[in-house]
Formats: structure tokens, C-alpha cells, sequence
């Protein structure tokens, strides 16, 4: 009962692996043993059966050694090439990694060249130079320049804080503020305080406060 029942289960389980060999008299397709109903795969079957009952319980066991041998080797297979994918996986994402910039990196980078557009705090005088020239080529009378200066907590800038009385034509203060504005980036307007000898003048008196941004500590 052994021999007849287990002796065709162990055909089919090893005949995809083997291709049918010499048992199958060469002759067949290998896809054809692979379909139970077929002819091919019935005479191979009961060829097999005879066999294995012939050579009684020794025989069988051969046949169940044998089938034992072959699948273990699939799936040892198997086995191999899924860690071997697995592997190549891992060994893909750890190159990506060591080839990808540090967290942050280009962020700090952005900041930094953001900063770097400020002029050094050495360029003080440079700079109220250039603001007074700036205000003559407008026709704007600066009288003097009141400053002074703190460090911008979290930042390596130095705020210096100016305030400039002017007399002008309320038009021109006007236009030299915008142009000064555009021109000089590292400088902000805080605050204009106009005031009119009458309300027709021309001329006005402004108290003019700006803030100079400059890269550094005084």
C-alpha cells in the first residue's frame, strides 16, 4: 500500500526538477509531465509504480530518498537566491546613503552665503560714506549721523542703528529713500518724522532712521 500510493507523489514532486531524464524516454516536452491527466505522465506513473513495487520496501525508500534530495535542493536554492536579492537591496541603500549630502548640509550652506552678502563690520566707515554721498547726488543736506550699534542675538550680524536729520524737498526724500533702499540692501528703514515750517513749504525737516546690517562684531 506504501509503495503503490507514495511512489507516484514522489514523481510528481520530482519531475519538474529532473525533466523527465531517461524515464521519460526523452521524448516528451518537460511541460508535458508536468500535467497529471496527460498520457506521457500516466505510463511514466504506472512504470514507476511497478518499479518501486518490485523492489519492494528498499526501493521505495530509494524513491523517497531521492525525492527528498531533489527538493531540498530547490529550496535550498531558493532560499540562496532571496538572500542573495536581499543583499544586493542592502548593499544598493548603503551606497545611496554614503553618497547622499549630511542632513541639513545644504540648508547650513544657504544660510551661510545668505550672511556672506553683508558687509564686515570693519566696513563701518565705508559705508556711512557711501549714505552721505548718496544723499547729495539726491540734493538731500545730511546735518549728521547718529549711530550705534548691538549684536543681532542668534545671527553674526551687528545691527547699527542710525538717525539722520535731513532738510529736502519732501519729493526728493522721497525718491532717495527708494533709491537708497534698492541700491543698499544691507539697510532698512525704521521710521521718517517729517515736520513743516508751513503747510505749504517745500522744504521740510525729517528725522530719518535706518538700520545698517553689517556681517561681524565691533
Amino acid at each position: 500500500m506504501f509503495v503503490r500510493y507514495w511512489s507516484p507523489c514522489f514523481l510528481a514532486a520530482i519531475a519538474p526538477a529532473t525533466g523527465g531524464g531517461e524515464v521519460a524516454g526523452g521524448a516528451a516536452p518537460q511541460g508535458s509531465l508536468l500535467r497529471s491527466g496527460g498520457p506521457s505522465f500516466r505510463m511514466v506513473r504506472e512504470y514507476v509504480g511497478r518499479l518501486a513495487l518490485n523492489a519492494g520496501l528498499p526501493g521505495a525508500l530509494g524513491v523517497v530518498l531521492v525525492a527528498a534530495a531533489v527538493l531540498g535542493g530547490y529550496v535550498a536554492r531558493a532560499d540562496n537566491d532571496r538572500r542573495a536579492a536581499e543583499l544586493a537591496q542592502e548593499q544598493g541603500r548603503i551606497e545611496r546613503s554614503a553618497n547622499a549630502p549630511a542632513p541639513g548640509e545644504d540648508g547650513r550652506t544657504r544660510v551661510m552665503d545668505f550672511f556672506a552678502r553683508f558687509p564686515p563690520v570693519s566696513a563701518l566707515p565705508d559705508s556711512l560714506r557711501r549714505l552721505n554721498e548718496h544723499a547729495a547726488a539726491h540734493d538731500i543736506g545730511v546735518q549728521r549721523a547718529d549711530y550705534r550699534s548691538t549684536a543681532v542675538t542668534g545671527t553674526p550680524l551687528t545691527l547699527v542703528s542710525l538717525t539722520i536729520p535731513v532738510q529736502a524737498e519732501a519729493e526728493a526724500l522721497y525718491v532717495w529713500l527708494g533709491a537708497l533702499l534698492r541700491e543698499m540692501p544691507e539697510i532698512a528703514l525704521e521710521s521718517v518724522s517729517l515736520k513743516r515750517e508751513t503747510s505749504d513749504a517745500e522744504t521740510v525737516e525729517a528725522d530719518i532712521r535706518l538700520q545698517l546690517y553689517l556681517r561681524g562684531r565691533s
